[in-house]
């Protein structure tokens, strides 16, 4: 269940999709801007299903009590305000082991779940072997690094830098592939920050973070722990 396809939830929702149907799943997404009718949605259509697989808290909860032994739960990060944070942390309990989780800070929070990390779509993520001159930046309401921190790192590392904002999605990689650094600093409540691997799968060669999400990995980011074949092997393990 997803808030819409492009990015966040919507870049996960999409590298599940993939893989599971090239291993002849049948896949089913339901928007989350459906959110009014999405119970009897699942009413009418969830008996169909082997497998139910909400994302976060709020999808979870308005759908619990129904096909409660086929509902799994993935949490994307920590919701940082009340009284989220504690819904979040109620269906993280009630469901137990049929919660997944992201990132090593979700998993401690929820000890019970299950930890599966995102993959980056490495058809779409690739090198271009094009010129790179810049450092890149997304310029996203909750980075905790400012259009005038980037210039000035930009300065520090002798490169113009290039910002974007709703960038299309399928204009990513060609903006991956016009930097030589590129950097993110997400808040304490992420879970992952997939935007780093898209990053490195591009080709950047410098990626630049803090500790939130998998920030703590970055200095030995292997790409090959991180692929949704990898988190699918996982998924079906577990349904299975």
């Amino acid at each position: 269940m997803i808030i819409r396809w492009q990015g966040g939830h919507g870049t996960v929702a999409r590298g599940l999709k993939k893989e599971l149907e090239k291993r002849g799943h049948e896949v089913h997404v339901a928007s989350k801007e459906h959110i009014h009718s999405i119970r009897e949605w699942i009413k009418i259509n969830g008996s169909g299903f082997d497998i139910i697989y909400t994302f976060d808290w709020s999808m979870a909860l308005r759908i619990y009590p129904l096909f409660n032994k086929k509902h799994y739960c993935l949490f994307h990060g920590h919701n940082p305000t009340q009284p989220g944070r504690f819904l979040q942390t109620l269906i993280g309990k009630l469901m137990g082991k049929k919660l997944f989780v992201v990132g090593d800070t979700l998993k401690k929070r929820f000890p019970k779940s299950n930890l599966v990390y995102n993959g980056v779509d490495f058809e779409t993520f690739k090198d271009l072997k094009k010129e790179r001159k810049h450092l890149g930046w997304i310029d996203r309401d909750y980075d905790l690094v400012s259009y005038e921190d980037v210039v000035k790192l930009g300065k520090e590392l002798k490169l113009p830098t290039l910002v974007v904002k709703n960038i299309p999605y399928k204009d990513m990689n060609e903006f991956y592939n016009r930097c030589q650094a590129f950097v993110s600093m997400p808040p304490v409540c992420t879970g992952f920050n997939l935007c780093w691997l898209e990053a490195k799968a591009a080709g950047v060669k410098k990626i630049i973070g803090n500790e939130n999400g998998i920030g703590n990995k970055l200095d030995n980011l292997k790409l090959k722990d991180f692929t949704w074949k990898n988190n699918v092997d996982k998924l079906l393990e577990i349904w299975k």
